[in-house]
């Protein structure tokens, strides 16, 4: 793979000796199959929705934002083709095309990591109204938009101010300048201190993520139980439920698999990525802090040689936390297909399964439900015909009417 295949000076690295290798390939690998599964998906999609609704748009917006991710660290491949200067005795504030190009990557990280969060947050909210039938709010197509132009701004003014306090805080350094950040990864990323400040802001918009989420299933936990009439699984219960009632708590099912799965894919995507980074910045911040980056290298060496445990350690979570990250866009794209049963799940059974294989993939809740209304995460006609007579004016649930 030639200069792709980066392992020069990786002696003096011994966080990642042995496993360098093995993160430049899963990094590779991963980046390209997360920016091809993701633009597979937009494709399709596009090719079968001619109208789409919010909640849609939403994924779409995350998906775009997870390719911006992976051609942040496609970036990398740029650097070969400039001349190598990591190992020249310069400060960081002395720029060169390799340190362009790193500050690129961590301002493109950011945006994308941004946009996602909050992407996924507004999924959430929007998800919470549709199911307590209270969408009150992005009902407008310009409320829609500026929510999008809201988080794009937002993204940019974040990253840049991170990549600012960033400069500040290692202009004098030589061992952390920017042409060194991507020592151990295949791609660079923000001075530990500021890592870790940055990371505590990712924890806003991930908590109040999970506040949605928790709210979403216990919304729809509650709705089930009061149209079954019943606090537990009897099936005789449900067989003597009037037909309406019947495919309104099927209604239910799925909504609790399309609204819920795909939040709780990303938050938990978030919550392994965060742990990792919390754990390698607090960790290793000792070692590169600003009044010993003159002989940082040495005090990592030494460090790891005399903590051989804890290197295995490093190791064995940095390869966790690459294959995670690399493949994150792949993920999304599998939590996706959630929502999209109709087109993808069958897709998948008539092109690449077995007869077996397609016996058990079948859902029959799902597939009862599929010929008989749009998607409920797309359209929000599913939740209106659940929620209309079972709801009041103030989007509060009508017990009487729900048990009729």
């Amino acid at each position: 793979m030639g200069a792709l295949y980066d392992l020069e000076n990786i002696e003096s690295n011994p966080r990642c000796r042995d496993i360098k290798g093995a993160i430049i390939i899963i990094n590779l690998i991963g980046v390209i199959c997360s920016l091809s599964a993701l633009i597979y998906i937009i494709c399709i999609d596009c090719k079968k929705n001619k109208e789409k609704t919010f909640l849609s748009k939403i994924i779409i917006f995350i998906f775009f934002s997870e390719m911006v991710n992976s051609l942040s660290k496609l970036l990398q491949l740029l650097k070969y083709a400039f001349k190598d200067t990591r190992m020249n005795n310069d400060i960081n504030e002395i720029e060169t095309p390799r340190g362009i190009i790193c500050q690129t990557q961590i301002v493109t990280s950011i945006i994308a990591d941004i946009c996602t969060l909050l992407g996924t947050l507004l999924l959430s909210y929007r998800s919470y109204e549709v199911i307590r039938g209270e969408r009150k709010i992005f009902d407008r197509e310009i409320e829609q938009r500026l929510s999008f132009v809201i988080i794009i701004v937002t993204s940019v003014i974040f990253s840049i101010t991170f990549l600012f306090i960033d400069k500040i805080m290692t202009e004098d350094s030589i061992t952390y300048k920017f042409d060194l950040r991507d020592r151990c990864n295949y791609c660079c990323w923000l001075d530990h201190l500021a890592s870790i400040i940055c990371h505590i802001f990712y924890l806003v918009p991930l908590g109040v993520n999970i506040m949605y989420e928790l709210k979403i299933i216990f919304s729809l936990q509650k709705s089930y139980y009061q149209i079954s009439g019943k606090n537990d699984n009897d099936d005789q219960n449900y067989l003597d439920l009037e037909n309406d009632d019947r495919l309104k708590l099927k209604e239910i099912r799925i909504m609790q698999i399309k609204c819920i799965f795909y939040p709780a894919i990303i938050i938990i995507i978030w919550i392994l990525l965060l742990l990792y980074r919390f754990f390698d910045d607090i960790a290793m911040y000792s070692i590169d802090r600003a009044n010993s980056w003159d002989k940082g290298e040495d005090d990592e060496v030494n460090y790891f040689n005399d903590h051989p445990g804890l290197r295995i350690s490093f190791e064995i979570t940095f390869i966790l936390y690459t294959i995670v990250s690399s493949f994150r866009g792949v993920l999304y794209g599998i939590a996706f297909v959630t929502f999209e049963e109709k087109y993808f799940c069958n897709f998948f059974r008539d092109y690449f399964c077995c007869k077996c294989c397609k016996n058990c993939l079948k859902i029959p809740e799902l597939e009862d439900l599929v010929g008989n209304q749009n998607e409920i995460i797309r359209a929000s006609s599913a939740s209106d015909n659940l929620l209309k007579n079972s709801t009041n004016e103030g989007g509060q649930f009508n017990e009487e009417e729900a048990n009729k």
